[in-house]
């Protein structure tokens, strides 16, 4: 059992639940164990608590709130209880739990801890710029700039550009998100850093144009 921001945290062996949440939303929050350890899922609930707490939101069903760089979604299976639901790797619906959530953003974390950087995550909720031949999974040059809160930074460009930035293209982030997984883990790399992906090998360097 864990206190916090005078919520307790409970576990069994297929859940973990909070007692403390119900006069904030009405009910309380359960999510559903797998294969990760305690500490992790612990976090998720941390997070949801923070949100809870600070914001004071109006809770509803299928309501859908950002964990990072991914996205979670309250279901209301118990009348005593949201259960926290993530969305599919592919966006194609969501699923119970939140496996997929920490993966993503584990793999993001140890990545910029690797290269000695604070992470910052995009959101579903902004847009990336792309050329053509993103989506269609070819190698790609990326360089993040500073950038407006709407937007996550990201310009994501491929071979197939011609030079002429009419035809770069500002997209909501969560589009790369579905059809680009195999560059995810890079994507909270910090402003003024850069990717190179090429021949199934990436290179991140800090970008000394924009300094």
């Amino acid at each position: 059992m864990i206190e916090y921001k005078e919520i307790t945290i409970k576990s069994d062996k297929k859940y973990f639940y909070t007692n403390g949440l119900v006069s904030f939303i009405n009910k309380e929050i359960r999510l559903s164990i797998g294969k990760y350890g305690e500490d992790e899922y612990v976090s998720v609930i941390k997070y949801i608590i923070d949100y809870i707490v600070t914001e004071s939101p109006s809770i509803s069903e299928d309501q859908t709130i950002a964990y990072y760089s991914w996205v979670l979604q309250f279901k209301s299976e118990n009348e005593s209880y949201y259960d926290l639901y993530e969305v599919e790797f592919d966006g194609e619906g969501f699923h119970k739990g939140c496996d997929l959530s920490i993966s993503i953003i584990k793999s993001q974390s140890e990545l910029c801890f690797q290269y000695g950087v604070v992470p910052q995550f995009p959101s579903f909720s902004q847009s990336i710029v792309i050329s053509k031949g993103v989506y269609e999974g070819k190698d790609i040059e990326a360089i993040r700039y500073e950038s407006p809160q709407d937007m996550c930074g990201w310009w994501l460009i491929t071979d197939d550009y011609d030079n002429n930035i009419q035809s770069l293209m500002t997209v909501h982030y969560y589009h790369v998100a579905f059809k680009r997984p195999d560059i995810l883990k890079y994507l909270a790399v910090p402003f003024g850093y850069r990717f190179l992906m090429e021949n199934g090998e990436v290179k991140i360097t800090k970008d000394e144009e924009g300094e």
